[in-house]
């Protein structure tokens, strides 16, 4: 971990920095190169002045997850920390010993941290089941354990079960201190399994409610999860708005999620996110035992989380082929209901896994959408060099105005993209976080780019 000025550049040393790995123990591996380590986004609580972030690491025996409570001003561990993270639920599926299910580091800590109610929360996906795990944010312990299909196997090309990933997004809670998440493909009977789904859980992880589309088998077969993309609950409302790899958006009641109903029905609406720009065409997928399922699907696939300001909704995708364009999208909102609106002209390329815009603005006046263009990311395997990331301004009341980007000069040009990245903007800046080195080279940098008026 390293902490640096964000005002004041300096020499560019960090103010501190700190390794979260313990003697004989390296990063933890896996599918994401060259090593997971930490790949999740941290959260800070600024009352305590304490950062959680979950790590992944290896010794000569095993490996294993841990949780850090870290004091901001020194990177120094709190509160008894770090711990050893430790999950298990009773279940019947394959991984079960003796009928107990056990998180191993065969998962993926992907998406992002949440803080509420004196409790953090994060979840797992790119294994068997899905987990979402919740612990009290002063002692680190656990108060709550929730496994996305403990009974169900798993099943398709990657042999997953309602995995929690969100395209690194994380979970979400409102003003009750209910929590929600999407999970990704799996088996769904409206019991224990809920693949493909929005589940909404109290504090101590026990379900309330849940939201599945009608064609959730088909999801399954297609490998298109409605996790790929993040859940925004829409302030000052009880709506919730979640998509996936379809391109198809949701928005569902939070005090009545809708279950399982024919044609969506129990959702407050549904609309794909370009209907008028590229529309949605029939596919079939044969599922593992020989059934032949069909739905709608669109060029469009949603791995980032949408944005709210001023009455309207902010959303980007990622086109699944080199045919159709790739815009980020602003919907109006009002009665509950969103009306798709102006979009960008510069157009995100496949292979990019989306992009999660970001609000700056002065209260509700001079809107501005910060976006990130990941161009080809160094998380794309088998495509190529990855490319430098791009900025890129708009303005919030007109989408097809670009203000600003940092391709237009080459002392702006940014790092190498990086997956499922977003930026921030604090005090006049916009802070992206970018690769400096190929995956190629021997242990790669990283870079952290900073833009400010001139």
């Amino acid at each position: 971990m390293y902490a640096f000025d964000a005002d004041s550049y300096g020499t560019g040393a960090p103010l501190w920095q700190t390794s979260l790995l313990q003697s004989g123990e390296t990063p933890g591996g896996g599918t994401i190169k060259p090593v997971q380590g930490i790949t999740s986004t941290p959260t800070i609580d600024l009352a305590s002045g304490t950062m959680y972030v979950v790590s992944v690491q290896e010794n000569s025996s095993s490996s294993f997850f841990r949780l850090h409570a870290l004091d901001i001003t020194s990177g120094a561990e709190k509160f008894g920390g770090p711990i050893v993270i430790h999950a298990s639920v009773p279940g019947t599926n394959s991984d079960s010993v003796n009928g107990v299910v056990t998180l191993t580091t065969s998962c993926v800590q992907r998406n992002a941290l949440l803080l509420a109610d004196s409790a953090v929360f994060f979840g797992f996906g790119g294994c068997h089941s899905g987990w979402l795990l919740a612990y009290d944010s002063q002692s680190l312990t656990q108060t709550g354990v929730f496994n996305m299909s403990p009974d169900i196997n798993g099943y398709g090309t990657y042999g997953g079960a309602g995995g929690v990933w969100m395209g690194g997004g994380g979970p979400a809670a409102d003003s009750s201190g209910n929590i929600y998440v999407t999970t990704g493909n799996g088996p769904y009977d409206n019991s224990t399994s809920f693949g493909d789904s929005v589940v909404k859980l109290n504090a101590q992880l026990t379900l309330l409610d849940h939201f599945t589309p009608y064609d959730w088998a088909f999801l399954q077969c297609r490998d298109a999860d409605l996790a790929a993309g993040g859940l925004l609950l829409i302030p000052g409302t009880s709506q919730a708005l979640v998509g996936g790899k379809t391109g198809k958006l949701y928005m569902v009641n939070t005090d009545n999620l809708g279950g399982d109903q024919a044609n969506d029905a129990g959702a407050t609406q549904w609309l794909w996110f370009e209907q008028d720009l590229s529309a949605a065409y029939s596919a079939t997928c044969t599922s593992n035992t020989g059934a032949v399922l069909t739905s709608d699907v669109t060029g469009y696939q949603i791995y980032g989380t949408a944005a709210y300001f001023n009455g309207s909704v902010y959303l980007g995708v990622a086109p699944s082929v080199a045919s159709v364009s790739g815009p980020v999208r602003r919907f109006t909102y009002a009665n509950g209901m969103l009306t798709p609106s102006s979009y960008t002209s510069d157009s995100i390329a496949p292979n990019t896994y989306g992009t999660t815009p970001f609000i700056s603005s002065n209260g509700t006046a001079n809107g501005i959408v910060w976006i990130i263009d990941h161009g080809l990311p160094l998380q794309d395997s088998g495509s190529g060099p990855a490319t430098s990331a791009v900025l890129r301004a708009y303005d919030a009341n007109n989408m097809a105005t670009e203000l600003y980007n940092s391709a237009q000069n080459s002392a702006d040009t940014a790092g190498l993209g990086i997956k499922f990245t977003s930026p921030i903007v604090a005090n006049g800046k916009v802070y992206i976080g970018t690769g400096h080195d190929q995956l190629s080279t021997a242990n790669p940098s990283g870079e952290l780019d900073v833009y400010g008026l001139k």
